[in-house]
């Protein structure tokens, strides 16, 4: 029978070539003599790791729509020897998406190359999971739309700086070490923001009388001033003694654009709520507030609706806040105090 799917345009058939995982996508070239070098022109690879295949394919000179490296548990030092070098060539090859996933604990992949780095200015979505950043010198990119940071352990001694001035949305879940220092980031439209290192506690004094124990951003704010223009955001501490956010509320103007906002249990402390009346004096425009206390979810056995009369609201309060949402696990002396603290503010009716 006649081959029909051969006749169809180079562009075509190179977008098929796409969904397929790279080892197949070499392996049509045997199809007939048109299909020889068309996958060397796909706009994308997806592998778990080869050797030459990144070298041969720079040569091309086709820019790359995603570029997908995924390392296994088991993956040993020469091929880890091999990523960043690799990256730096995808980066090369104009990739858009770039993703580097590495399973189990975080990897330290980074260390083996002399100029860790990513900086870019093609690149609009870039995924790091299970990395440690421990020589990560910066991550800049003046074209980068979504940045996501899961599973991240970072240095003990420099921050990592992260430039992207055009980020719509932001990931950022920090396991150990530094906390990243964000510029300003004023197209962010989403924002979650994941804190489970206590490794800044030894380094940054929490007293506002006691500056000249700051480390080298001691005048200047690590993370909230970078996400003051976000429209939607979430702030989770795992550690109740990080004071990284109280910290830099010191020095963030205000969250002017803010509509959305999800706390846990870290804002309500101390007893006097003061964290988080402090955060809301910042959210001028603020909507709708979720306070997710002792509860991860996405399950979460109680959920209480409240709504506010902005008429009789503090005046510190933003009139816009319409309505409220309390999650947890059980309704407990700490949920009563807190409501008690919300009617007081908010002037507050379960809806």
């Amino acid at each position: 029978s006649s081959d029909h799917i051969s006749n169809l345009p180079d562009g075509v058939l190179q977008h098929l070539l796409s969904f397929l995982p790279t080892q197949d996508a070499v392996q049509t070239r045997v199809l007939a003599k048109c299909w020889c070098n068309l996958w060397t022109s796909t706009t994308v690879l997806r592998f778990d790791f080869v050797d030459q295949l990144l070298r041969l394919r720079i040569c091309e000179g086709t820019p790359l729509d995603t570029c997908e490296f995924c390392l296994g548990e088991n993956d040993d030092g020469e091929i880890m020897s091999h990523v960043m070098h690799w990256i730096r060539i995808a980066l090369q090859c104009k990739v858009r998406v770039l993703q580097l996933i590495c399973a189990g604990n975080c990897r330290d992949i980074l260390s083996l190359d002399v100029h860790p780095f990513f900086i870019s200015q093609y690149l609009k979505k870039l995924e790091l999971n299970g990395i440690y950043f421990r020589y990560a010198l910066l991550i800049s990119s003046q074209s980068l739309k979504c940045l996501t940071i899961e599973i991240g352990a970072f240095g003990e001694d420099d921050r990592l700086p992260i430039c992207a001035p055009n980020l719509v949305s932001l990931w950022l879940e920090v396991r150990d070490g530094r906390i990243p220092l964000l510029e300003r980031m004023p197209s962010l439209m989403a924002g979650y923001v994941k804190i489970n290192s206590d490794f800044d506690c030894f380094f940054i004094s929490d007293s506002e009388d006691d500056d000249d124990d700051d480390d080298d951003n001691d005048n200047q704010s690590i993370l909230l001033q970078g996400l003051s223009e976000v429209r939607n955001l979430v702030l989770i501490s795992c550690y109740i003694e990080m004071f990284i956010f109280r910290r830099d509320m010191r020095f963030c103007s205000s969250f002017n654009k803010l509509k959305s906002l999800l706390v846990d249990e870290y804002w309500c402390q101390p007893a006097d709520f003061s964290a988080l009346a402090c955060l809301l004096k910042l959210s001028p425009v603020l909507e709708k507030l979720t306070l997710q206390i002792y509860s991860e979810g996405p399950e979460h056995k109680v959920q209480i609706k409240l709504s506010c009369n902005p008429l009789e609201m503090s005046t510190a309060i933003s009139q816009h806040l319409k309505t409220l949402e309390v999650k947890c696990e059980v309704y407990d002396e700490r949920i009563n105090k807190l409501l008690t603290f919300l009617s007081k503010q908010l002037n507050i009716y379960i809806s």
